[in-house]
């Protein structure tokens, strides 16, 4: 179903008045939406033009299926599809080959999996679902945004023009009142659909953005004034002024001032959603208001007139340029190419859309135009999978000849002469070499080369119920117990601690929860803008275990990238130092109680790009993937983590220098792959580091000995 489209389903439908209005309003939606995704200053709520395209979209198609029922007695189904088809699939298939095609030819290899995933998910209308899932796990987020993410939407619309005619088609069984019946269904759903919105946007904030359960609620907003629409068109002139005015600047106010998309679709969402109603409300009426004459002038005519492939070509072309430049592009390169997405957007509207819509291609038969659209939805498909499956095999057999024996060989004695405890000193320059072909993990496998914890649910997702599982490792029978306790950046420790409990004969316990620092304060989530629930619990109830469990050595880890609020809004700067070493004293002096010697694991570096990208895009040199280590390291958090050490009198590992032993931070010792992404190492790293790690900690532990 296309943004916002008038989709006549008879002939009453065809009879009726042109609605400038409502052109208008996908013009002023495109535009929004068009603006914000540029990055045009003073435009950061132009997203809410989705959720004003979803109550058009519920507007129209409601009005054309009641007409259809007193017109007909029912709602016919294969021709109700077989338009969407004609309207919608034609242009849509277009921008996803063209996209796919680019992709295929100019992308890092490493990433046509993901955007073929993205392609085929999209030509079938389910990319709302397959962003909403992986966006749940803490460790799928990519820096690079997918050239076909603005299909959820689409994905959106069309789970909902499945189940909507149906209720519709159910509730008007017997003709009579059919409009009364719709509004009544309508509310129902409209109530529930908005109350479970702002239930799950706290809790699980994907699923809210992304679902039809959440979204459905802004579609039937549309469809409610729909089954009004004798009693709208009655509205006196005088109130319907005052409607569109106030309308227009809700969308207006919207568009031009909401700062956070993450609000929605709940409660925030129901500025722009009334404001297009109220506009649609006043548009109702047989004479222009201000707001109608606003909204007719020709500019936004022409917008709406392409909005859907506008809404269709824009967001690959913003992207893709992008990616393939390698940096954020300047604000006059992404105006032209937003000019560039509506000139592509004309095009397709009186090449493709036109034709395609009327049948002078695939004919107006509605089984036939099904049978069409399911052929093309599978060929997209193999055509994409094929792609992938191109790039991946090119991919394993793309990293050049030769070794990197000196290198491994220069690096790894870097690595064996520092001395742990000691103070960082000045590196050597990082040596440059191919992506070696035996690199361990491989590019494709790397993102799942994690610890068992992750497998064996023993480590906690962010802001999810902790797990239940015992979570012992190591020499599970041994009496001697140590633990691992922090955040992600803790959990990539566990295969190195893991090998030095087995060699030193000790259980290891691991404890760990993303995106949940140690320290006693508030966890502050800024994708979803609030606190998580969750992570205080979990520490509070991990640190009792760890004192009831008594054990030897307690080795705490944590990011240097937590996020913390006072009173529901996050700080930052040295406000936040200092709430981070309040709350990390206090934990330490909770530790301490149980017994334990405990030791502080100093941050790990952070990597400035998606290392297996890079490397996949620039496999003859390993150089062009490394990062300076004036951006990789802070000093000054260093320091902060070692006057907590100081003052707690306990000792802190500082394992900077064995992972980035060389300037600018490698991202590949030896054959060995150091990061995943850019903060977690990989668990073969971790598992190499074990000889260092066991050293560290034994000198650590010294003092305890004697």
């Amino acid at each position: 179903m296309r943004l916002g489209e008038i989709a006549p389903s008879s002939q009453d439908a065809r009879e009726s008045r042109f609605r400038g209005d409502i052109q208008g309003l996908r013009g002023i939606a495109v535009l929004l939406v068009l603006l914000f995704h540029a990055s045009v200053p003073g435009f950061k709520g132009g997203f809410v033009g989705v959720d004003i395209f979803f109550v058009l979209s519920g507007y129209l198609i409601t009005g054309n299926l009641l007409r259809e029922i007193q017109a007909n007695g029912r709602i016919n189904f294969a021709e109700f599809y077989a338009r969407r088809i004609r309207r919608l699939l034609p242009a849509a298939f277009l921008v996803l080959l063209v996209t796919l095609i680019v992709v295929a030819i100019w992308f890092p290899p490493l990433l046509l999996p993901g955007i073929a995933l993205d392609i085929s998910s999209a030509g079938l209308y389910v990319s709302n679902l397959d962003f909403a899932i992986r966006a749940t796990d803490y460790f799928s987020t990519s820096t690079i945004p997918s050239p076909v993410l603005h299909f959820w939407s689409l994905g959106v619309e069309e789970q909902f023009y499945l189940f909507w005619p149906l209720l519709i088609a159910v509730a008007t069984i017997r003709r009579k009142n059919s409009a009364v019946k719709v509004f009544i269904l309508g509310v129902i759903v409209f109530v529930s659909s908005l109350t479970f919105a702002n239930w799950l946007l706290p809790r699980n904030q994907p699923w809210a953005f992304f679902s039809i359960p959440t979204r459905a609620w802004e579609l039937i907003l549309g469809a409610i004034l729909a089954s009004l629409a004798q009693t709208a068109a009655k509205l006196p002139r005088v109130i319907a002024r005052v409607f569109g005015v106030v309308g227009l600047c809700m969308v207006l106010f919207s568009g031009l001032t909401q700062n956070d998309p993450l609000k929605f679709p709940g409660f925030a969402a129901l500025t722009p959603t009334v404001g297009a109603l109220l506009l649609l409300w006043a548009g109702s009426i047989s004479k222009l208001t201000f707001a109608s004459k606003i909204l007719a002038i020709n500019p936004l005519q022409q917008l709406g007139k392409i909005s859907y492939s506008l809404y269709l070509w824009h967001w690959p072309v913003l992207v893709i340029p992008q990616v393939i430049a390698g940096n954020q592009l300047k604000l006059g390169e992404r105006i032209l190419l937003a000019l560039l997405s509506i000139a592509l957007a004309a095009l397709t509207e009186k090449f493709v859309e036109r034709p395609f819509r009327h049948g002078f291609i695939i004919s107006r038969k509605p089984f036939r135009n099904i049978a069409i659209a399911g052929i093309i939805a599978a060929l997209l498909a193999i055509v994409s999978f094929g792609a992938d499956y191109a790039a991946t095999g090119e991919l394993r057999n793309k990293h050049a000849s030769g070794t990197a024996t000196d290198q491994r060989n220069y690096i790894d004695s870097l690595i064996i002469k520092s001395t742990p405890l000691n103070t960082i000193p000045a590196r050597p320059a990082t040596v440059d070499f191919p992506v070696p072909a035996t690199l361990e993990p491989d590019l494709l496998n790397a993102k799942n080369d994690r610890p068992i914890t992750y497998g064996d649910r023993c480590h906690t997702q962010e802001n999810l119920p902790a797990s239940t599982k015992p979570c012992i490792y190591g020499a599970t029978t041994s009496s001697t117990t140590i633990v691992l306790f922090g955040d992600s950046h803790a959990l990539a420790w566990f295969p190195a601690l893991n090998q030095v409990a087995k060699e030193n004969k000790w259980k290891l316990l691991s404890l760990t929860m993303s995106a949940c620092t140690p320290a006693d304060i508030s966890a502050y989530n800024p994708g979803t803008a609030s606190l998580m629930q969750n992570c205080p619990i979990w520490r509070d109830a991990t640190v009792n275990r760890i004192i009831a469990a008594h054990p030897y050595m307690v080795l705490v880890a944590g990011t240097s990238g937590f996020a913390t609020a006072i009173k529901g809004k996050e700080v930052s700067g040295d406000q936040r130092t200092a709430i981070y070493v309040a709350g990390m004293k206090r934990t330490i002096s909770r530790l301490k109680t149980s017994g334990a010697k405990v030791i502080m694991m100093s941050d790990t570096p952070a990597l400035g790009q998606d290392p297996l990208v890079c490397l996949s895009a620039h496999p003859t040199s390993t150089l062009a993937c490394a990062t300076p280590v004036a951006q990789a390291i802070s000093d000054n958090w260093i320091g902060v983590e070692s006057r907590i050490a100081s003052s707690m009198a306990v000792p802190i590992i500082k394992p900077q220098l064995w992972i980035c032993p060389t300037d600018p931070c490698p991202v590949v010792i030896g054959n060995i792959l150091t990061y995943f992404d850019t903060g977690h190492m990989t668990a073969t790293f971790s598992q190499a580091l074990a000889g260092r790690l066991k050293a560290a900690i034994n000198t650590a532990l010294l003092p305890a000995i004697k």
